[in-house]
């Protein structure tokens, strides 16, 4: 046999050679792994949508600052990052009190949800956008943070609680600020909140007054104070819903607002029948809006139909409107049969008030 000679280097790579061929047609050929497959999947994370904590929290919660880069993520300030949300299907309150709530606790001293914000974590039905405003005490910068839109006021403010425990700025400074954000009909719908009673019938109480709101708005620095004094006088005691100030805020469009609100209906033997929404006791006529309660709700959905049923027996015509007849398309037909049904003509109204309502000629549901 005879031997080929071969440095020695040679041979320990003729070796290697042999030996990678080898185990390459053991395990196959090796695969080139691109960077499509090799795409990193999110770390899950078990926290409820809207979580905020500071950096140091989250690391505690097993979130490293690597996973906070993430576009899960959103920095509400610096050194504190909130979960972020989707909000499908919710209403402009529920999704304005779930984004405040991962805000709140990247909250300074003394600083308060305000301007809409506030209005729709203290439940006063305004439709506004989606939006989160912070307003900070004087003597701090105000906020400048991609999740909120801050502000800054100079004079000192009070401080209220939701029901979930945010602090809010009060009802009426919430609705002074909101000013140039609300059309002149969420202005009224504002006002009739603030003006609805509540309470037991022995025990009744308003958030405000007429007179109160009117003192308020008599400062000279007040914005846009003239449009705040027009929807005040257009807003009614009674009105204990969206839809009821809507359907007085039609009326006043056309010069008829001035039916009772709330009141009370007695038959020929002075029986109580029962309390509604607008009466013309001239005309003997009721107007009535069923929200949805009164479909959802058999007891109320039976109880009405009694009181109703009798309030006809007693002589009233009733008219009975529904959240449709206020779409866009359908509130031209609603106003001529308002009109029809009260027998009058709609009134001109000053100038000034019809282009306030010229605002809003199809108001937001």
């Amino acid at each position: 046999m005879r031997k080929v000679l071969r440095p020695q280097g040679a041979i320990v790579r003729a070796d290697s050679f042999f030996l990678a061929r080898a185990v390459e047609n053991l395990i196959g050929a090796p695969q080139m792994f691109t960077l499509e497959c090799m795409t990193r999947t999110p770390t899950p994370v078990a926290y409820a949508p809207g979580t905020a904590h500071t950096t140091a929290e989250w690391a505690r919660l097993g979130v490293t600052r690597d996973m906070l880069r993430h576009e899960r993520f959103a920095r509400v300030r610096w050194g504190v990052y909130r979960l972020r949300q989707k909000l499908p299907r919710m209403h402009v309150d529920e999704a304005t009190r779930v984004l405040a709530q991962g805000v709140y606790p990247a909250l300074r001293a003394g600083e308060v949800f305000s301007h809409t914000t506030a209005l729709l974590l203290l439940k006063v039905p305004i439709r506004a956008p989606l939006e989160v405003h912070v307003t900070s005490p004087h003597h701090n910068n105000r906020t400048r943070d991609e999740s909120v839109i801050g502000h800054r006021k100079r004079a000192s403010f009070r401080t209220v609680y939701d029901h979930t425990g945010l602090p809010c700025i009060p009802i009426l400074d919430a609705v002074l600020q909101a000013v140039p954000l609300l059309t002149f009909c969420d202005l009224v719908v504002a006002f009739d909140h603030m003006l609805k009673l509540q309470g037991p019938p022995w025990r009744q109480y308003s958030i405000s007054t007429k007179a109160a709101i009117t003192a308020a708005l008599s400062s000279g620095s007040i914005l846009q104070a003239k449009r705040l004094r027009m929807a005040l006088s257009v807003s009614r005691v009674g009105a204990e819903s969206r839809m009821e100030t809507l359907l007085h805020f039609e009326l006043a469009r056309m010069g008829l607002d001035d039916l009772e609100m709330q009141s009370e209906v007695f038959d020929a033997h002075g029986k109580l029948i029962g309390r509604f929404d607008l009466v013309d006791y001239s005309k003997k006529l009721i107007l009535e809006y069923d929200g949805e309660q009164h479909r959802t709700d058999r007891d109320q959905y039976l109880h009405d139909e009694i009181r109703l049923q009798r309030a006809r027996e007693a002589g009233y015509e009733v008219l009975r409107l529904h959240y449709e007849d206020f779409f866009a398309e359908n509130l031209a037909q609603t106003r001529k049969t308002l009109t029809e049904r009260l027998g009058r003509d709609p009134r001109l109204l000053a100038p000034a008030l019809s282009r306030l309502f010229a605002e809003c000629p199809f108001p937001a549901l």
